[in-house]
């Protein structure tokens, strides 16, 4: 049989341990709003705490429900205001053309904005325009626009609503610099949505400064949106997750092989599902103990770095290295500005910057005032046998 751990970008375990609250919150969330309440779900964590996993898994239980759902995931050419615009807009548009009854969309199996004119387009009760930011018309007026005109579409297909599904939302942020507010203007074109009637359900996904970021761009994102904060598993949902994979398979750990996973993994999802699938495809036994995993231990840890750690760190330059190594020195999380800077030997501002640019480039977050942690489960780990 084949091994039933499944270590992946977003892929769904076999058994989906310690998440059934999330599951029946979101549901309950979109009863809120089919009887007239609107809502909105943010899932932050670190890497590997299954996000991605989870907007999966909502998009079932949307669709169960007579939504319809749009799936996009997003990186930082997405805080450019047209590139933005096109993106919203062309999801709102493709899932209009879903609903409608327009054959020669389907006929050529193009998106209705590529092959209609935009008069046809208002004749079949979808409203479509391109953005140009040129034309001084605000992104966020644009986006009320082409959310409210296009509703009706959604209403008349007998459509509950549509849940925006967005992974890697912490890397769109508004630049007051470059004057680009796309953030601030898709929850403000929602918000108004939603109060004129629209059911558009934003659910968005990412790493914790995804907050940071909301809450600058609108104040009032704290009464708009509902915190999922997706963390590691504790000790028995950890187990319940080796335990409930191994179910299915031929394979069987014994009990102190599964004390040992839990330490090291601390119950991160996608750590849990990567030592298990290692130590099966490394070892040539049924029944695996603690003395198989311990003799190729040093192997997976090799892997492990090689496929999830190395990359990221490349991401850092040599000084802002010196910061995470140092970071490293003191702890995981709530690390003071002031140790951090003790143990690097740097300038403050030199300091202050290159975290900055750490938490940029998603390696480290913002855990509290003056306090940061690697966004990387088991990144301390990783650096201190680098070093």
């Amino acid at each position: 049989m084949s091994n039933p751990f499944m270590p992946g970008n977003g892929i769904e375990p076999r058994y989906l341990a310690g998440r059934d609250e999330y599951v029946e919150l979101f549901t309950k969330s979109l009863k809120s709003f089919e009887d007239g309440l609107p809502r909105n779900t943010v899932v932050s964590g670190l890497r590997g705490t299954g996000k991605t996993v989870l907007l999966r898994r909502f998009k079932i239980i949307a669709e169960s429900r007579g939504w319809l759902t749009v799936e996009r995931e997003f990186n930082e050419r997405f805080s450019e205001e047209e590139v933005f615009a096109e993106a919203l807009v062309g999801d709102i548009i493709s899932k209009a053309t879903e609903v409608s009854i327009i054959q020669k969309a389907k006929q050529f199996g193009k998106r209705i904005g590529d092959i209609l004119k935009p008069e046809e387009l208002t004749a079949y009760g979808i409203s479509y325009k391109p953005y140009y930011k040129g034309k001084k018309q605000l992104l966020e007026d644009h986006l009320k626009e082409m959310l409210v005109k296009n509703w009706e579409v959604f209403k008349k297909a007998g459509k509950k609503g549509v849940v925006f599904l967005y992974d890697e939302f912490h890397t769109v942020k508004d630049a007051k610099d470059k004057k680009s507010f796309p953030l601030a203007s898709l929850l403000g074109a929602i918000s108004y949505a939603q109060r004129n009637g629209c059911k558009y359900y934003l659910c968005i996904g990412g790493l914790p400064i995804i907050m940071t970021n909301l809450k600058t761009a609108k104040t009032y994102t704290e009464r708009m949106f509902e915190l999922r904060e997706a963390g590691n598993l504790e000790p028995t949902e950890a187990e319940q997750a080796i335990v409930n994979t191994l179910k299915s398979s031929e394979y069987e750990f014994e009990q102190d092989l599964v004390n040992k996973m839990i330490s090291e993994t601390r119950g991160y999802p996608y750590f849990i599902q990567f030592y298990g699938y290692f130590t099966i495809e490394n070892t040539s036994k049924k029944k695996l103990t603690l003395s198989d995993f311990t003799k190729i231990r040093e192997k997976l840890l090799k892997e492990l770095d090689k496929n999830f750690f190395v990359d990221r760190l490349n991401l850092a330059s040599g000084k802002e290295k010196q910061i995470l190594f140092a970071m490293a020195k003191i702890g995981e999380s709530d690390i003071e500005t002031s140790k951090i800077k003790s143990a690097s030997r740097m300038d403050k501002h030199v300091m202050l910057e290159l975290i900055k640019r750490l938490i940029e480039k998603g390696l480290i977050y913002r855990s509290d005032r003056g306090k940061y942690g690697f966004s990387l489960p088991l990144f301390r780990d990783f650096l201190l046998r680098a070093r």
